[in-house]
C-alpha cells in the first residue's frame, strides 16, 4: 500500500512538474505564430563555434609563443567540452524526451530552419555554452570575464527556449552538464599536474 502511495505521489509530481514547465515555455515563448528571432537564432548559432574557438585559439597561441599556461588552459576548456557534451548526448540517448514541437505541435513550432526532432533533454547548446563560460570563470576570475561569459551562456539557454526547441528543464539541465563538465576537466588536470610534479 505504501509503494503503491508512493508511486501515485510521485506520478503526480512528475506531471505537475512537466505541466508547469510546459506553462513556462509558453510565457518564453510567446504566440504560436512565429514572431521575429532573428537575435535568437544568431545566439543559439554561436554556442558551438564559439565553444570550440575557445580552446582552439588557446592551443594555437599556447603552442605558438610556446607558453604552457595557455596550452593547458586549452587542454582544459577542451576537455570540459568533450565531457560535458558526451554526457548530453548520452542522457539524450537515454531519457529520449521529445522536443516541445513534437510533444506539443499544437502550442509549437519550430522556429529553426531545418531543425530536427531529436531529443530535448538536455540541451546541447545550452551544454556547450555553460562550458566554455565555466572554463573562461576557472582560468580568468575576474568580474569582467566572468559576467559577459556567463551572460552569454543564459542568452544561449534563453534562445533556445524562445526557439521552442526546449524546455526551462532542459537549459537548467544544460547549464548544470556543460558547468560540471568544465569543472571536471579542471579538476582531472590538476590532478595530473601534481602527479607530473610529483614524478620529477
Amino acid at each position: 500500500m505504501k509503494k503503491y502511495l508512493l508511486f501515485l505521489c510521485l506520478f503526480s509530481w512528475q506531471l505537475n512538474a512537466q505541466n508547469l514547465d510546459v506553462r513556462f515555455l509558453q510565457n518564453v515563448y510567446g504566440s504560436i505564430h512565429p514572431t521575429n528571432v532573428t537575435t535568437e537564432k544568431f545566439l543559439s548559432s554561436t554556442a558551438t563555434p564559439v565553444s570550440l574557438a575557445l580552446p582552439a585559439g588557446l592551443l594555437i597561441t599556447g603552442f605558438s609563443t610556446h607558453n604552457k599556461t595557455l596550452q593547458q588552459q586549452g587542454w582544459q576548456a577542451l576537455g570540459g567540452f568533450v565531457i560535458a557534451n558526451a554526457t548530453t548526448q548520452i542522457s539524450k540517448r537515454i531519457i529520449l524526451r521529445d522536443r516541445p514541437f513534437v510533444a506539443h505541435p499544437q502550442l509549437f513550432v519550430a522556429r529553426v530552419d531545418g531543425e530536427e526532432p531529436h531529443y530535448s533533454f538536455p540541451s546541447g547548446h545550452t551544454t556547450a555554452a555553460f562550458a566554455t563560460a565555466t572554463t573562461l570563470a576557472i582560468n580568468y576570475p575576474k568580474w569582467y570575464v566572468i559576467v559577459p561569459a556567463y551572460a552569454w551562456a543564459g542568452a544561449v539557454g534563453y534562445s533556445r527556449m524562445r526557439l521552442g526547441v526546449h524546455y526551462p528543464s532542459d537549459i537548467l539541465a544544460g547549464a548544470v552538464t556543460g558547468a560540471a563538465g568544465a569543472w571536471l576537466s579542471y579538476k582531472i588536470q590538476q590532478k595530473w599536474l601534481r602527479r607530473k610534479a610529483q614524478r620529477k
